[in-house]
Parts: structure tokens; sequence; C-alpha cells
């Protein structure tokens, strides 16, 4: 199987990097497309014996498998020529906003089609992906993608109507994660802490929760609950997050309105 990359940023670098460690691919099975060589190399230098062309209606002749490694904007100007090219050929998008009605009007009748939305912590193989087929879609295409993004961490498969929802979510979501590092850092700092100190001890502290949220049977509250003892000084600082439901309603907010850009996208707004 040839699998060829429309892209060769950060997601394709990190998507490509999973398929050949986790022995979904070896590197000379990977094609990538960029205007420019310099934007392939990064690529090449990682996975080497992977191919770069600037032609990306070649990437999809000599491929299997299309990941559209490419930003929404991009979209409108790169996937009208790809028409000719794609019968019958299986597509992945990784780009927001992108519906599956969009994309499969932009190519030949008998292309087949797949929505999903990976993260950024993909490039260390630990990312959250899901994915949704559109209508010519088979199973053993489906089970194909499951593997693909599972090469990189984890995949669900879901309904395309969930897809804007999970964008807001884990799409988006490492940004927040690395805000609350950065505001739990310079809490740090202001208390008197050394910057480097204060930064590795918020970093190492988000790290160590999420891991023990991952193994826990416990839910995320019920595990701050055995950190906050009577009168003691957990309790009094997560007073303040619970205050009015400051929290809670924040990240609710933050994630109503990386939602409503997904749909901007998807409606053609730039």
């Amino acid at each position: 199987m040839h699998i060829g990359f429309i892209g060769a940023g950060v997601m394709a670098r990190a998507l490509g990097k999973g398929l050949v460690h986790g022995g979904v691919v070896p590197a000379s099975k990977l094609f990538c497309s960029a205007p420019q060589p310099q934007e392939g190399q990064p690529f090449l230098d990682l996975l080497p014996g992977a191919r770069w062309t600037a032609d990306n209606a070649e990437v999809v002749r000599q491929s299997d498998l299309i990941i559209l490694a490419i930003k929404p904007q991009v979209f409108p100007e790169a996937m009208p020529a790809l028409r000719e090219v794609s019968a019958e050929k299986l597509f992945l998008s990784l780009a927001a906003g992108m519906t599956l009605e969009k994309i499969t009007g932009w190519l030949h009748p008998t292309a087949r089609v797949v929505r999903s939305m990976p993260n950024t912590p993909m490039q260390i193989g630990t990312g959250a992906s899901v994915y949704a087929g559109g209508p010519k879609v088979t199973e053993d295409d489906l089970a194909l993608i499951h593997r693909v993004l599972s090469s990189a961490g984890k995949a669900w498969r879901v309904e395309e109507k969930q897809i804007d929802a999970v964008t807001a979510l884990s799409g988006s979501g490492p940004a927040y994660v690395f805000h609350f590092i950065e505001a739990l850092t310079q809490g740090g700092i202001k208390l008197g802490l050394p910057e480097k100190l204060a930064q590795e001890l918020a970093v190492q502290t988000v790290f160590g929760s999420a891991k023990l949220a991952a193994q826990s049977p416990l839910t995320p509250m019920e595990l701050a609950a055995q950190v906050k003892s009577p009168r003691g000084t957990t309790l009094a600082g997560c007073a303040v997050l619970e205050e009015d439901d400051a929290l809670n309603q924040l990240m609710t907010r933050c994630l109503a309105e990386a939602k409503n850009r997904a749909e901007a996208l998807a409606r053609g707004e730039k």
C-alpha cells in the first residue's frame, strides 16, 4: 500500500512518523506534496526514503490512500485539480470545518472520503483522533483509517455531526492545556519560584495528573477529591476555581467559540 500526503506540515509529519513506527508502511511507501522543496524537506528528513513532489495530482495517481493535510483555506484552490485523478481513490481529510459533502463535491463521483479530526500530540504518538466516513466508504476502508490514525495515538469512530464539537474539545484542546500550563507557571513565578522550576513543576503536574486520570477508574472530580484535605491548601485553591462555576463556564464559552469557528469554516468563511 502506498500512502500519499497532500501537504507536508506538522500533522502530515506526525502521522507519517506514526505510520512508519507503527509498522503500517515503510517510509519508502510514503509520498508527499508541497509547493516548494524546502517545505517538503522536513518530511523527508524525518522519514528517510519518503518522496516529495510539487504536483498534488501525481501524489493521488501513485497512492492508494491520500491524506489531505492542508489548511481548510487551501482546499478551494487545491482540490479541483484532483477531480479527474481521484476516481475510486480513498481520501482521509485532517482539516477542520471541511465537510464530507464539500470534499466529495470537489472529487470524482467514485472517490471515497473519510473526514477526521486529529490533534497535535500525534507528534509523539499520543494523539486523539476521530473519524467519520462518507456514503461510498466501506467497512474495510474504515478499518484501514482506524489503523492509520491509531498508529499515532487513539482513534474513535463518530458521526460526522459530532466532528465540529470534537474539533472544539480535542482538536483545539492541546492549546487550552498549554495555556493552563503557562498560567500555572506564571502563578508560581508570582509566588517567588524561579521560572525554570515553575515551568517544570507545572508541566510534570499536568502530565502526571493526565496519566493518572487515564489509568484510574475514578472520575476526574473523584480524583480531585482525593487531593482535597479538609481545611487544606488544595481545598482553598479549588474554591477559587469553583466560585460561581467559573472554570466550567469559561471552558463552555471556549469550546462554543471554537465550534462556531469550525462551522464558519464549513460555510466557506475565511
